[in-house]
C-alpha cells in the first residue's frame, strides 16, 4: 500500500458550497500550508500531492495572485501577504527543507519552473 498524501495552503469553498464551511482552513499567512508539509514528511512520505496550483473557487490556489475584483459577483480576491509569488516560494523552500535529501537534484529542476 501506498500512501500519498495531499497538501494544499488552506481550503475555502464556501462562496461556491456555503453549506461545507466545517471544512474550511485558514491559509494563516502561509502557516498552515508549512504544517501541512512538516506532517507529510514525518509521516515518511516519499511523495506528494499539491492541491492545487489554480483551484481559486476552493481557496487552494498557490499560483501567483493580485487583488482583482470580479465585476460580475463583486467578490474580491485577496494578495499573499509576502507578495504574488509567495506560495511559489514557500513552496520551493518546504521542498528543499523536506523534501530534497530523497532527490538531491529537486532544487535545480525546480528552479527552472518558478
Amino acid at each position: 500500500l501506498l500512501f500519498i498524501p495531499s497538501v494544499a495552503p488552506g481550503y475555502d469553498d464556501r462562496r461556491v458550497r456555503p453549506w461545507n464551511a466545517i471544512n474550511y482552513r485558514g491559509r494563516k499567512n502561509g502557516q498552515y500550508y508549512s504544517e501541512m508539509f512538516e506532517m507529510a514528511h514525518a509521516a515518511r512520505a516519499k511523495i506528494i500531492t499539491i492541491t492545487s496550483f489554480n483551484e481559486w473557487h476552493e481557496g487552494t490556489q498557490i499560483e501567483p495572485a493580485v487583488p482583482f475584483t470580479d465585476s460580475n459577483t463583486n467578490f474580491t480576491y485577496s494578495r499573499y501577504a509576502q507578495g504574488p509569488e509567495q506560495y511559489l516560494h514557500q513552496t520551493l523552500d518546504l521542498i528543499k527543507k523536506y523534501f530534497t535529501p530523497l532527490n538531491r537534484i529537486a532544487p535545480e529542476k525546480i528552479v527552472n519552473i518558478i
